[in-house]
């Protein structure tokens, strides 16, 4: 690879004009490093491949590494703490797993996880001692954590629930929520699911192995109700 170390950095590809920025920022000595969408232009397989020696570099250097990135994976797999901004406010800042457990609002909700998690429009019937119970045209009454605050009796709401989260049931009467399989992507290890649900809403259900269902069929789905949020309505 002799001959690359005479070119110049912006004949070199993306990923080793990233690996040159870098290299020559490691020389400097800094007490931080700030990174500002390093790998955004990079195509998906350098993309992790430069992700990865990143999160090596982290932990080899120990220095404090500010990461700006709209891309979610790599927020959650690089960052100690995450600071997540919407139109230059702050919405929430933890540690990946509090973010991804416990988002404060919708948007942080919707912003981590992969696919993006479900939103149910539902009614509250009761809010009582941090739960509500819920219900909806396509969902049979269960009870929820409450989120945060603003949730009321009598009230419309939004449920969160992750796709990883969907369990198809044995019959389309059982489960929590009722529709129609309108996609299913087989990935192997994985199969996503698209389902047309009873009041139109559509929601995606990532299981974690190869299934056959047909699209058109009639599906019922499962879930814990502690795994759930539940949000005010914007």
């Amino acid at each position: 690879i002799e001959h690359l170390l005479d070119r110049r950095p912006s004949e070199l590809s993306g990923g080793q004009r990233q690996r040159v920025a870098i290299g020559r920022a490691i020389v400097r000595d800094p007490a931080v490093f700030l990174f500002d969408e390093p790998l955004s232009n990079l195509d998906a397989a350098l993309r992790m491949d430069m992700r990865l020696e990143i999160g090596k570099l982290h932990q080899d250097l120990g220095a404090t590494m500010v990461y700006v990135t709209h891309d979610q994976v790599e927020a959650m797999t690089l960052a100690d703490k995450i600071v997540v901004l919407k139109d230059g406010e702050v919405m929430q800042v933890g540690s990946p797993m509090e973010l991804y457990h416990h988002p404060a609002n919708l948007f942080v909700a919707g912003f981590l996880g992969a696919p993006s998690m479900n939103f149910i429009s539902v009614e509250t019937q009761a809010v009582s001692d941090g739960r509500a119970r819920v219900t909806s045209a396509a969902l049979d009454p269960i009870e929820v954590p409450t989120t945060g605050g603003g949730i009321q009796s009598g009230r419309k709401a939004i449920l969160g629930v992750r796709p990883q989260y969907l369990v198809p049931s044995a019959t389309p009467s059982e489960g929590m929520l009722h529709g129609n399989v309108l996609l299913t992507e087989r990935l192997g290890a994985e199969t996503v699911v698209e389902v047309g649900l009873k009041d139109g809403t559509r929601v995606i259900a990532a299981l974690g192995e190869d299934r056959v269902l047909e699209p058109g069929i009639e599906i019922g789905l499962g879930f814990d109700p502690a795994q759930a949020h539940l949000f005010a309505e914007a």
